[in-house]
């Protein structure tokens, strides 16, 4: 958990920095960012109820890449002033945030 956490400095902190610069930008982008980061944490929770390890990550890695889909074009339509900002948060985040780290892990029972 501790090697997790290491890695995941790095893009947390490029995370908060995009987040500061594009709420500067637009305070729009706050709300957009949140809900995108809401609604990962939410797939990420419901992906942990599967049981089926491939169903769950099969889960979990089309809805993730949908929702990216779905909020980039939100963030083009209505906010395009910061949409560079969304691209690289989104981004950072989904190649940042393992959902295999996050599912709880059960150990074996003989």
């Amino acid at each position: 958990m501790k090697n997790t956490i290491q890695k995941l400095k790095p893009a947390l902190l490029l995370n908060v920095v995009v987040f500061i610069v594009g709420t500067i930008a637009n305070t729009y982008f706050a709300l957009l960012a949140t809900g995108y980061i809401a609604t990962m944490l939410s797939i990420y929770f419901i992906g942990n109820k599967i049981q089926d390890h491939v169903v769950k990550i099969g889960y979990v890695w089309v809805t993730k890449w949908s929702v990216f889909i779905v909020f980039l074009v939100l963030s083009g339509i209505y906010l395009p002033s910061v949409f560079l900002y969304s691209l690289a948060m989104f981004v950072v985040f989904n190649l940042s945030v393992n959902p295999s780290e996050l599912f709880v892990k059960k150990e074996a029972q003989l």
